[in-house]
């Protein structure tokens, strides 16, 4: 007896020591990740993509007291993940960290709740060969790394998975204790299933993954289905009582549910009996893996795949052993979680999406693991009393190669290749971050214009603000057919888009460059440009008698410039004019449209253009705006009205003159036969 005690205190030493250890291992696997996570922050992704700054806007708002049940902007977002970004904006500020910080704590959690669900599943093998994969893996990396709400999901499905699934049945977890357990369980897994539905659209493959767990226990373990059965429906019931006001809310908003419009087109064709779209795209999400990934440079090394072919043979033996050993309830799971996280890919575009795929991340690099401990396994047992070294040997061989090779991996194309892609660089902002920089090393610029790319406008003056450690005033423009003259009179020029032939006439003319780099230009306006040297024909221009005010005299015309008195059909006309802001416009958003008119005062061609964010201008900017057009080949010789104004582009309301007109009219245009 007194032997017996003896040898089960030592198993219990072992095991406390061998728990120690991977305790320790966990904890500097969560040190890699966080140095994958938290390094070069500002380098790569190499700027603000559209979705963060969008998204920043509306944790901007419920930071500062909206309070909505479901965000019907942007194609629709459930709303938990913007009440958690707008803690961290409260909490850090307006600023990298603050904005950055929720998605790389989502990251790191998920790699520590990967590790106690596949502990919980399958071994600490697993457990910490998966957390590790994870750690280092460019799929993780590059959703941890970007602020939107895709890894949001995943802390709380994994949570709930570790609350729902069933454990080992023991003398102290039954009846009564074993009930009320359960059902303290249930309730937590319902709240944190909820949040996951009310996170992101992908969240409601969620409680599918459990439907599709109950479906197996159903077919071969249908006492642990009975065991399990009431923490599941309470759960489900908490759940849908929790995330039913955002449903419902849902249900009232007109076109909250366009995202299945925009990516569920297979869907779609599939409902109406041609199922060729669906075939496609499911075949190229099962090939993800190891043949070509997302095709979309926002979220992938275009095409890249989720594995390499060491890793991506070893994820496949990992889904071949859960197949072979399919009765076990642990490979019924991670089954069920793997094929359901990529179903909604089979239905969507892009084929292979990693955003549509979320929900199937962690248990991907799982399998992965499954399938390096199984080749251990296999081959260990073999040897019989050498089992246990070589099992040691060959366990830390193979993960140290796939750890150190998707590191490696990582490196090179997250934090290479694609953070230096030149797309990439366009679609992530990158030379306003650049810009950014320069300024904050510039503390005497106080005052700058920046032109930039006319689908930028309203985006890039967030992310300027964001990026910069300082207040600074900026006035933003197109740089194709408008410039700014601000106070100061520093214009800087985006590199994501060329200056327009008129604009660049102006700067070098009257402008004295004082930075020059691939991100931008920048530049010292010596005088006000109040006219061009010359026209197309290197003539002098005039400048015509004209002038006028806008909006109860918060916007004047000074000046108008034509390159030409008459035309010929076919003939390109551009007009140049000069603005001054007296002060701030009435509303945030202004076009100025520039019309052809008929003797019927119909339009016969037009350029109507937003070349300025008129929430970023200040009172005393002065601009030049360019507008250009061709005529028709087929216009009747005669003379033509010119109309020239401003409208709201919201509303088509025109902006009114002082005189009560909505309009000023230019000297008329003379075109004559060809």
């Amino acid at each position: 007896m007194s032997q017996s005690s003896s040898q089960k205190s030592e198993v219990r030493i072992q095991n406390s020591e061998a728990g120690s250890r991977k305790q320790w291992l966990m904890v500097a696997i969560l040190l890699i990740a966080a140095a994958f996570r938290f390094l070069a922050l500002d380098a790569a992704p190499p700027g603000w993509r559209d979705d963060e700054l969008i998204e920043f806007n509306m944790d901007r708002r419920i930071a500062d007291g909206w309070r909505p049940l479901f965000i019907a902007e942007a194609e629709g977002h459930e709303p938990v993940y913007h009440y958690l970004h707008a803690g961290t904006l409260l909490l850090f500020g307006d600023n990298l960290v603050g904005y950055k910080w929720l998605p790389l704590a989502c990251g790191l959690l998920t790699i520590a709740l990967t590790f106690a669900l596949s502990r919980k599943l399958f071994d600490g093998r697993v457990a910490l060969l998966g957390a590790a994969l994870l750690a280092v893996s460019f799929w993780p990396i590059m959703y941890s790394r970007f602020g939107v709400r895709h890894i949001g999901t995943l802390p709380w499905m994994l949570i709930a998975f570790y609350l729902l699934y069933p454990g080992k049945l023991t003398p102290e977890n039954t009846a009564i204790h074993q009930r009320k357990l359960c059902a303290l369980r249930g309730v937590f897994a319902g709240i944190c299933l909820a949040a996951g539905l009310m996170t992101y659209f992908a969240g409601r493959a969620v409680p599918v993954v459990l439907a599709g767990f109950l479906a197996y226990l159903l077919i071969f373990h249908r006492s642990l289905l009975r065991r399990v059965g009431r923490r599941y429906a309470l759960a489900g019931v908490i759940a849908l009582a929790l995330a039913a006001p955002m449903f419902i809310e849902i249900a009232r908003t007109p076109g909250a549910e366009q995202r299945t419009e925009i990516v569920g087109g297979p869907l779609i064709e599939l409902r109406r009996g041609n199922a060729q779209p669906a075939i496609e795209t499911t075949l190229g999400t099962l090939g993800m893996f190891t043949f070509a990934g997302d095709p979309e440079s926002l979220y992938n090394v275009p095409g890249r795949p989720v594995f390499d072919g060491l890793t991506g043979a070893f994820f496949y033996l990992g889904v071949l052993v859960c197949l072979v050993r399919l009765k076990r309830v642990e490979s019924g799971f991670a089954l069920a979680w793997l094929v359901i996280g990529i179903a909604p890919a089979f239905v969507s575009v892009p084929a292979a999406s990693f955003s549509h795929t979320i929900v199937a991340l962690p248990v991907v690099y799982v399998l992965a693991a499954v399938g390096v401990v199984g080749i251990v396994d296999k081959e260990t047992g073999r040897q019989g009393n050498k089992a246990k070294p070589l099992s040691t040997y060959l366990l830390i061989s193979l993960s140290t190669l796939l750890i150190g090779l998707n590191g490696w991996l990582t490196l090179r194309d997250y934090f290479g290749t694609w953070a230096s892609d030149w797309l990439v660089q366009f679609q992530y902002h990158a030379p306003t971050r650049e810009m950014a920089q320069w300024l904050d090393q510039t503390p005497q610029m106080n005052d700058v214009a920046i032109g930039t790319h006319p689908n930028q406008l309203a985006l890039d003056p967030i992310a300027l603000q964001l990026d910069l450690r300082r207040s600074l005033s900026a006035s933003w423009f197109n740089a194709e057919s408008a410039l700014i003259l601000p106070p100061g009179r520093v214009v800087l020029f985006s590199a994501l888009q060329p200056m327009g032939d008129s604009v660049r006439e102006f700067v070098a003319t009257y402008g004295q460059s004082n930075h020059t780099g691939v991100a931008f230009t920048s530049y010292v306006l010596m005088t006000r440009p109040l006219r061009p040297v010359s026209d197309a024909q290197g003539r002098p221009q005039d400048v015509p008698p004209l002038g006028g005010n806008f909006d109860q005299q918060r916007l004047k015309l000074t000046i108008a410039l034509r390159s030409t008195v008459t035309a010929r059909p076919g003939q390109s006309i551009e007009w140049r004019t000069f603005w001054q802001i007296v002060q701030p416009l009435s509303i945030a958003r202004a076009k100025l449209f520039l019309h052809v008119l008929n003797d019927r005062n119909e339009v016969v061609i037009g350029n109507d253009r937003e070349d300025l964010n008129f929430a970023t201008v200040q009172a005393g900017d002065e601009f030049w705006q360019i507008s250009a057009l061709t005529l028709p080949l087929d216009l009747a010789p005669g003379p033509y009205a010119i109309e020239l104004g401003w409208y709201n582009p919201e509303t088509g309301e025109r902006l009114q003159r002082d005189d009560g007109s909505d309009r000023f009219l230019l000297p008329p245009l003379a075109v004559i036969a060809p």
